[in-house]
């Protein structure tokens, strides 16, 4: 199959991105409904099986077979917050001195589960728009399966690269290669009022204390401002806490 060559018209990836979606809510035990609250690797193996039928007649598995000496495998992330998805390649030396490659897919779960959810907004995924978590989930692997094919064919892969961008707009229809999923920053600010930057203030073992957001992931990191704490670039000490988002106030004026 000459991969590069392939150019899909918006009726048949149209029809195709649909049999793929219908085929996994049918045989998913995990992905049963649009806006599915769990997912396993498992489902995203099935997933990429189901883009190598309809779009690739077996291509995908049989090349990652010759060339890696093995198949692709899958991972969900939870600490990816950038990212919707990420392909990583490691090489070692064959049997006979020839470089084999891994070849391995991430999909950020966090970032999935945070989207539709609480916060309401249009979602884009390289460059569409999307109606629900499945949706968004498939123009990841989308993105991610051309990642693939470079690194299948050429050995490196751009999504900032023209060839990248043809690829991707031929196979799959893509428009851009970014994707506007819900951050833990943009869901930290819009449930909590809470940003990077911003003052808040919290209780530690029956004490208020008042400090600045320096992160936001999983919980926010908050620099407490101290003589005993940790010296910084500013000049100050700061002592650090990891703070549960729901427990902290932010701040309309700032202290000190």
């Amino acid at each position: 199959m000459d991969i590069v060559s392939i150019v899909n018209s918006p009726e048949v990836v149209a029809a195709r991105t649909a049999a793929v979606r219908e085929a996994l809510l049918r045989e998913s035990p995990n992905v049963t409904g649009p806006n599915f609250a769990r997912i396993a690797g498992s489902d995203l193996e099935r997933l990429f099986g189901l883009y190598d039928l309809h779009f690739f007649d077996g291509w995908l598995a049989r090349t990652a077979e010759v060339k890696a000496g093995g198949a692709v495998t899958f991972r969900l992330s939870s600490t990816m917050t950038r990212a919707g998805g990420k392909t990583i390649t490691t090489r070692r030396m064959g049997p006979k001195g020839e470089w084999l490659f891994r070849h391995e897919i991430a999909i950020a779960s966090r970032l999935l589960f945070m989207t539709f959810r609480d916060v309401e907004r249009p979602v884009v995924v390289c460059g569409l728009q999307c109606a629900d978590r499945l949706d968004a989930l498939q123009r990841i692997m989308e993105h991610e399966i051309i990642h693939l094919i470079e690194m299948m064919i050429w050995e490196e892969s751009s999504c900032s690269a023209f060839a990248f961008k043809r690829l991707a707009a031929n196979i799959f229809g893509h428009r851009d290669t970014m994707h506007a999923l819900v951050t833990p920053r943009e869901k930290a600010f819009v449930r909590h009022g809470v940003a990077v930057g911003g003052m808040v203030e919290f209780n530690l073992q029956g004490r208020r204390l008042v400090g600045k957001v320096n992160r936001i992931h999983q919980r926010a990191t908050v620099l407490v401002e101290d003589s005993q704490g940790t010296p910084y670039t500013d000049g100050r000490r700061y002592l650090k806490f990891y703070v549960p988002l729901e427990r902290l106030s932010a701040m309309t004026g700032q202290e000190g």
